[in-house]
């Protein structure tokens, strides 16, 4: 029996800030639109609150919608990254090696000393980043590969087996 040899083999641990814009990518690079509807409907208060007019209930819906949107630009912008932090320092997320191998119908994902096998059909998402890389399986498992790990050739093999299974 032959041992198949992988097509591109990496080894990587992931940093703060590569795994910051995985997770931005895999919680708000999805929904591109859906992250705007809170904001707008913010706008849209003020908005109608200067419509109405700023003298009578118009400053109510202008403060309203003025302390929903500061709200949702502080948890967006401060209180989720500073969480983030937190917990990947706290839990030393990145202390843990990781190695990926792409084979011709599957991949390997090691971790903590544990493989788990996918096949390429099993890939819900793939996204590209600043940083990084992020595939989303169908079991709602998420990898986080940072660009780093990969040269440039590297980096067309890696991109052109996971943009085929897009179309």
């Amino acid at each position: 029996m032959t041992t198949q040899k992988p097509a591109l083999s990496l080894q990587y641990v992931l940093n703060l800030e590569e795994s910051q814009d995985g997770f931005k990518l895999i919680t708000l690079g999805k929904k591109q639109f859906t992250q705007f509807i809170t904001p707008l409907i913010s706008i849209g208060l003020i908005v109608f609150g200067f419509y109405v007019g700023f003298n009578g209930a118009g400053r109510y819906y202008v403060g309203l919608g003025a302390l929903f949107l500061f709200i949702q630009l502080a948890v967006r912008y401060w209180l989720l990254p500073m969480i983030f932090k937190r917990q990947f320092v706290r839990y030393q997320l990145g202390k843990n090696e990781q190695k990926l191998a792409l084979y011709q119908d599957y991949a390997v994902m090691s971790s903590n000393g544990r493989d788990r096998e996918f096949s390429y059909k099993e890939v819900k998402h793939f996204a590209q980043g600043k940083l990084t890389y992020v595939i989303e399986l169908k079991t709602r498992a998420v990898l986080i590969i940072p660009k780093r790990a990969l040269d440039i050739n590297d980096q067309a093999l890696f991109e052109n087996t996971f943009n085929k299974l897009r179309g």
